[in-house]
């Protein structure tokens, strides 16, 4: 009986901490942000460059649980409109106090048109790898000289531990 005991005891040691590595998973996020943003003009009025400074919120959407509750602050920067794109990164926190690092792409002139990747991570996610599609809606804000905007990440995830 001690060595039924002693199979199953292993058996289950064995099978959860295989689980644990390689761990893959799906994302789908919804989330607001809100930023300061700097714009530069020539002496002719014509705009050349932004730059922004924010933080947003993020929700699990989908029945997905990955990233739900979580913070984000990004610093980000754009050129000429339809001629460039808007390029960041963010620094996600989660709930369990561990955090992600992201950068994203954005064609200018396509903001729901965005991709993402993962570069960096602490605790559990130091090694993960993700990526997939970014981008955002502008909201009127109800704040003078803030930008607004309603946010999406969707994509996969792969966690090392």
């Amino acid at each position: 009986m001690v060595k039924k005991i002693y199979l199953i005891m292993m058996f289950i040691i064995f099978t959860s901490s295989s689980f644990a590595e390689g761990h893959k998973g799906k994302i789908d996020l919804k989330g607001f942000f809100v930023a300061d943003g700097k714009l530069l003009n020539d002496d002719k009025g014509n705009f050349l460059t932004f730059t922004y400074e924010g933080i947003g919120g993020f929700m699990a959407v989908e029945g997905t649980t990955f990233l739900d509750n979580s913070s984000q602050y990004c610093l980000g920067a754009g050129t000429i409109p339809g001629k460039g794109f808007e390029m960041g990164h963010c620094k996600i926190n989660l709930i369990d106090g561990d955090t992600i690092f992201t950068y994203y792409e954005i064609q200018l002139g396509k903001p729901m048109n965005g991709t993402f990747k993962c570069i960096g991570g602490t605790g559990k996610y130091d090694g993960i790898t993700c990526g997939g599609t970014t981008g955002y809606t502008q909201i009127n804000s109800a704040q003078e000289g803030k930008v607004h905007s309603s946010n999406f990440m969707k994509g996969e995830y792969t966690l090392m531990k």
